[in-house]
Formats: structure tokens, sequence, C-alpha cells
């Protein structure tokens, strides 16, 4: 029979047990793929290589692209005009600003993540109360989220690539156009070559997947956590429904069921050290994911409402699917996390229904701890992903867009397809 090892706690865990380990299974295999794009953390030397290269490269595109907004701002470039403008120059500088820092902070979290998962799994283990189901369809659940992600991802970066691409070129020049167009913030026409040109191009498509993979691992993360406080939730209904219906026990068995509401509320304790355990390697990237996200929806409102040419084009398709994914990406990321808040106090209710012939001093510390306890993944302590941190988002955004309408210079030009978002 195969066997899964927790090396720290000396565990031993049969292929029956191993379910229990569904979901730190499948989010080292998440990791493990993410040295595609150049997040090595703990892997072997080729491909940290491999990632340092493609940092290299992020640096040296991000460097070009502060000098280029730089040169705007000071009145020394020779061309201002549309995907030249200050603003393209800017969003261009900020999408790369954003696949650079996700790189750095997911190749950090990559190399903390094998200490995570032993505790992690350390905890897992200490959950074995008989009372604590293990939630079987965790596994499905983040794949379907992998593959919801990445479909939404390659459509809107296709609708990109499509609005930058110019039909009527000729054949040998249709790349050349495809990086002007898409880079112009970057590239002007006289220091265009085709290596560059080339690098360029493959550079953006890693950038792209890291800008969505910051988001997927925290709805990943975050899918495991309220995955957790789920069961011991339903562990708890299960323990208070069997003790609400069975008949008056002896000393004994009050005993024990003192002793199961002492390890339920321990296990509590624990989750909650968790919680904040991972939020110390997550906070990084949930600040950073939700500055860009709030950045770029801002600047895609901002261009949606201001005068733009043609009322349907290429571009202004692209541009609203651009803006619908990068909202429903960012709801779908402050949801997940703020369901590890929300399922944090779900067992209250069931615990104020406890028979008073069953109550005793552990349920008791058990509703103080959960009440008082505040439990939630937050920005580096800047602020917490609750329900209500989305009503907040999205007024912050409505007041922005409405102060950039208003000191907005009236200049027509736009920038245009991967210079907003990809």
């Amino acid at each position: 029979m195969a066997v899964f090892a927790i090396t720290d706690a000396n565990y031993e865990v049969s292929q029956y047990q191993m379910g229990r380990y569904e979901f730190l299974q499948t989010m080292t295999n998440m990791i493990h793929w993410s040295r595609w794009v150049g997040v090595a953390g703990s892997e072997g030397v080729v491909w940290k290589l491999w990632g340092f290269l493609l940092l290299c490269l992020l640096l040296a595109i991000e460097g070009e692209a502060i000098w280029k907004v730089i040169k705007a701002l000071a009145g020394w470039a020779i061309d201002m005009r549309g995907h030249r403008s200050v603003t393209a120059r800017l969003a261009g500088t900020m999408f790369y600003s954003a696949s650079l820092l996700c790189l750095i902070q997911c190749w950090r979290l990559s190399c903390s993540w094998k200490e995570i998962s032993k505790y992690w799994a350390s905890i897992e283990w200490t959950l074995s109360i008989q009372y604590v189901p293990r939630d079987k369809t965790i596994r499905t659940k983040m794949y379907k989220t992998v593959f919801f992600v990445a479909t939404l991802s390659s459509v809107e970066h296709l609708l990109d690539m499509i609005s930058s691409f110019d039909f009527n070129c000729q054949l040998s020049l249709c790349f050349r156009t495809l990086i002007l167009k898409s880079h112009g913030f970057l590239i002007l026409e006289h220091e265009y070559s085709d290596w560059i040109a080339v690098l360029v191009f493959i550079t953006s498509i890693i950038a792209t997947i890291l800008w969505n993979l910051q988001d997927l691992i925290i709805i990943l993360t975050s899918m495991g956590l309220s995955a957790r406080y789920q069961r011991l939730n339903e562990g708890v209904k299960i323990v208070t429904t069997k003790n609400n219906t069975e008949e008056k026990s002896n000393k004994d068995r009050e005993f024990l069921k003192v002793y199961m509401w002492r390890k339920i509320r321990e296990a509590y304790v624990k989750q909650s050290m968790l919680v904040r355990k991972v939020d110390n390697s997550l906070g990084t990237l949930i600040l950073m994911s939700a500055f860009f996200n709030f950045y770029f929806i801002c600047l895609q409102l901002f261009l949606r409402i201001a005068p733009s040419g043609p009322a349907v084009s290429v571009n202004q398709i692209y541009h609203a699917v651009s803006l619908s994914w990068v909202c429903i990406r960012t709801g779908y990321t402050v949801l997940a996390a703020a369901e590890v808040n929300k399922t944090s106090t779900l067992a209250l209710p069931y615990l104020y229904e406890s028979s008073a012939q069953y109550y005793n001093v552990e349920i008791e510390r058990l509703q103080k701890q959960l009440s008082r306890d505040y439990v939630a993944l937050t920005g580096m302590g800047f602020f917490y992903l609750n329900r209500t941190f989305v009503l907040q988002m999205a007024g912050a955004v409505v007041t922005y867009v409405l102060v950039l309408i208003q000191y907005d210079d009236s200049e027509t030009v736009v920038p245009t397809n991967s210079t907003l978002t990809t």
C-alpha cells in the first residue's frame, strides 16, 4: 500500500488516509507547474537559471518602460501619439511592474511552501476527530478553478493579439506590426529588431500568465482554508445534533464529551494559527493583487467612459472583454478570500443551540473564542479581505474614475491592446 510521509512530524499515512491531504497535494502540484513561468522556488539548478533569465528579461523591459515614461513626462519623447501617449506608457509600465513583483513574490512563496505544507499537514493530522468529515471535492473544485481562470485569461489574451493585428499588412511584416502596436510604449519604429521583438513577445505571454497566477494562488489557498473551516463547522453540527438527541448519560460519558469539545476547540485554535501563518506568506501577494487590479479597473473604466473614436471596433470589443475579465477575476479573488472570514464563525449558531443539559465549559470557551477572535486574510495588515471589502473597493473605483474624468485634459488618443492589461 502506498504511503505518504510527513517528514518533520514522522507520520505515516495510508493510501486511504491520503484523502485528507488532497488540497496539499494539488497545491504542491500547482506550485511545481509554475516553474515553467519562472517560479523556481526550491526546484533544481536548471529551473532556477530559467527563472533568473525571465527575471532579467522582465527587469530589462521594466527599466526601459520606466525610462520611456520619464522621457514622456519630461517632454523628450519624439512621438506621443496613440499607444505612445503618457497614459499608454504608464499602463505598460504598471503591467510589467505587476508581473515582475508577482514573479518575485511567487518565488518567495514557493520557497516557503514546503515549510507551510508541513505545518498544514501536522495540523491536518490533529484534526482526525471522529465527527469531522473530510472534503472529498476540494481537488475537483481546485482544478475547475484553474481551468476557468486559464480559459478566460487565454481568451482575453487572444483578443488582445487580434486587436493588435493588422490583417491588411504584408505577411512578412505582420509580426513587426503586432509588436509595434502592442508594445508601442516600449519600442519605436527605428528601435525595432526581430530578436528583440521575439524576446518581448515571449516575455509578454509569460508576464500575462504571472499576472493571472497571483490571483489564482490567492483563490486556491483561500479555498483550502475555507474547506478546513467548513469541515470543522460540520463536525460541530454533527456533535451538537448528536448531543441534543441523546438520552441523559452517565458521568463517564460526560467526561468524554467534555474531552471531545476540548479537542474541537483546540482544532479551531490551530486553524486560526494556520490562517495567520499563511497570511504572513501571502499578505504581500494580496496587497499587490488588490493594488494592480484596482489600477487597471480604474484605467479601463476611464477609457471606456472617455470619448475614444468608433462606437464598435475590435479594440472596443477587446477593452470591454478585458474590463469584464479583470472585474470578474478581482471579484472572484476577494470573495474566495472573504470566505475564510465568513466560515470562521459559522459554527456559532450550532453552539448557541446546544442543549443546556450538555452545555459545558469547553463549549462556552469555544463560543467566546469564535466570537472574539477575528480571523481573515489581509493585505499585509492594511486591510481585511471580507465581504464588505468588495463594496469598499467598488466605491473607491467609482470615486477615482470620477476624479480622473473631472481632471482629464481631454486627450483624445488612448492606449491600445496589451498596454492596458496584457
